[in-house]
Parts: C-alpha cells; sequence; structure tokens
C-alpha cells in the first residue's frame, strides 16, 4: 500500500477520542427516580477513562453502603459516557459495564 493510499484510509476510518467522560447514573430519591450525571454538565469532564470508571466504581461502593443502612439515595445504572454521552467501554475487559444495573420506567429515566 502506498503512504498516500493508508494516510487516506486511516482520515476516513480514524476514531477520535472523546474529550472527557463523565459518570452517568440514575438515583432513587424520596421524590422519585432522577437521572444525573458527575461532574455535571456545567463543570468539566473527567479526562481519563480509567478515572472516570474507578470514579464509577466507588459511587457503586457507597450506593451499596448508603443501601444498607437504609439510606433513600440510592444509585442505579451507573457507568462512564463520553463527552458525546455515549456508553464508554470499560478499559479492563472491552464490554459496556453498568454497575448496581435497575430497570427504570416512568419520568426522568
Amino acid at each position: 500500500m502506498e503512504v498516500a493510499d493508508g494516510m487516506n484510509f486511516i482520515e476516513n476510518r480514524w476514531v477520535e477520542k472523546p474529550r472527557g467522560f463523565r459518570v452517568r447514573f440514575h438515583r432513587q430519591t424520596e421524590a422519585g427516580i432522577e437521572a444525573g450525571l458527575s461532574p455535571p454538565l456545567e463543570s468539566a469532564p473527567l479526562n481519563s477513562d480509567v478515572t472516570a470508571w474507578r470514579y464509577a466504581w466507588k459511587l457503586w461502593q457507597a450506593a451499596l453502603a448508603a443501601a444498607e443502612t437504609g439510606d433513600p439515595v440510592v444509585l442505579y445504572n451507573i457507568t462512564v459516557v463520553d463527552d458525546q454521552d455515549r456508553p464508554f467501554r470499560f478499559y479492563g475487559s472491552g464490554n459496556f459495564e453498568i454497575y448496581n444495573p435497575k430497570q427504570i420506567h416512568g419520568k426522568g429515566a
């Protein structure tokens, strides 16, 4: 393959790296189910998918502890999304992971 052909191939198929990451979740509150992002859209995103996945895992662990104590705020469907709000694969397995999955129905889900 000529270099020009290779460069054309790359240019047409290049996958851009996301410009940031957020953790998306559903939150059970006394008022019902709310969707959320951390950090919120008004704040700068996390710059590393590894950091975002580690943060998501820690939120999950805290949610499990909160559920055990009867805390009314519980987090479900915790996952990492890119700057376009698309699910991002877990770096360790290459799979789309969701911590504390729960089917959500209704408003805000």
